[in-house]
């Protein structure tokens, strides 16, 4: 009378681990980048949003015959030298608390609930932001945001034209 087999044997058994293992080396690192990449396509969104909203407050403001310095408000976003504030609108001023988003925010489109930002003066105002994913702090520092290694930064200039960092490495 034949035997009948019942179960695997162990080379049947150890060819499937090591398959499983192969899968496992090829497949959980590209699943650790795609919130990677998200990070980076937010960021790279984000500042396109706000050279966008520069280059139509800029346009805005030429096309109704105010000069550089004039202060202006469009739409409720207020600025001067041709780009929206980098700071937080106060009446005729501006502020650097948390009271309502940066004048750049409303410009573009961004919800503060999505990031982590500070506004600060290094020479002129300034917004740093990262992902609230990737820090999670409610108001943190500059420094904070700029550890994190994955930020933009939307700096307000005089000139007319601001300048826009992206810091991509800790994403």
């Amino acid at each position: 009378m034949a035997k009948k087999n019942l179960g695997f044997t162990l080379v049947e058994l150890i060819v499937v681990i090591v398959i499983l293992g192969v899968l496992a080396v090829t497949v959980v690192p590209k699943l650790l980048n795609v919130q990677s990449n998200a990070n980076i396509t937010v960021i790279e969104s984000a500042v396109s949003a706000i050279k966008t909203a520069a280059d139509l407050f800029k346009l805005k403001t030429l096309t109704t015959g105010n000069e550089l310095t004039a202060e202006v408000e469009f739409e409720g976003v207020k600025g001067s030298n041709y780009n929206p504030w980098a700071a937080t609108a106060k009446g005729t001023s501006y502020s650097s608390d948390y009271s309502s988003p940066p004048e750049i925010f409303e410009a573009a489109g961004l919800d503060v609930n999505d990031w982590a930002y500070r506004i600060y003066t290094p020479s002129n105002y300034s917004v740093v932001a990262a992902p609230r994913n990737v820090l999670s702090k409610a108001e943190p520092t500059a420094i904070e945001v700029k550890e994190s290694n994955c930020y933009f930064e939307y700096l307000w200039s005089t000139t007319g034209e601001p300048t826009l960092t992206i810091n991509k490495a800790g994403c």
